[in-house]
């Protein structure tokens, strides 16, 4: 099994030392583990990434996918990956009766960076538009701007291995359930 990075690290949004042990636990299972080189060509007998090619039977892609077109449907401009840029309510600009959010939304934190693409971030902003479209039914146009609260991070490795970021605490190992032991790091 082969698993191509284009990044320089494998689960470059986790912490540094979680991402190198993600890394050696890969490389412990048997992976190889390309970094730094992007797919540029997927065919029926294999990959190209970089200057290499490699012969596959079977090839998953995991790396993304494209936004809904929503934003041309709506005749709005979307963002550089076709993404919907919202209001602060998650309301279309210029459609403030329309709402969109997820994957197809784009939306600023207070620190400037985009919500994450992730499924905590689509619930949160799929309840708040609920609760801005329930306000208004109410008489109530004062919503006030969506926030996410980004819970954590875990990322599942293998049968025995995971990463768990918290922000106030990150944990790196295996769980078992049972009688066994708990190997776990705990930094």
């Amino acid at each position: 099994m082969v698993l191509i990075e284009g990044g320089q690290k494998v689960l470059a949004n986790f912490k540094p030392e979680l991402s190198e042990y993600t890394l050696g636990a890969l490389r412990r299972l048997g992976v190889e583990v390309e970094l730094g080189a992007a797919v540029t060509s997927i065919d029926a007998d294999g990959v190209v990434y970089g200057d290499k090619r490699i012969e596959a039977n079977t090839i998953i892609w995991a790396a993304g996918v494209q936004a809904s077109p929503a934003a041309k449907w709506l005749g709005v401009e979307p963002d550089r990956a076709g993404r919907v840029k919202v209001e602060p309510d998650m309301s279309v600009p210029g459609l403030p009766d329309v709402f969109v959010v997820g994957d197809t939304a784009t939306i600023a934190m207070p620190d400037g960076k985009p919500v994450p693409g992730v499924g905590d971030a689509a619930k949160q902003s799929g309840r708040h538009a609920a609760n801005v479209i329930k306000a208004r039914l109410a008489g109530d146009s004062g919503a006030k701007p969506f926030r996410y609260k980004h819970a954590g991070d875990i990322a599942t490795i293998g049968k025995r291995a995971a990463v768990i970021d918290f922000g106030w605490i990150q944990l790196k190992g295996w769980i078992t359930g049972g009688h066994g032991d708990w190997p776990i790091s705990i930094f």
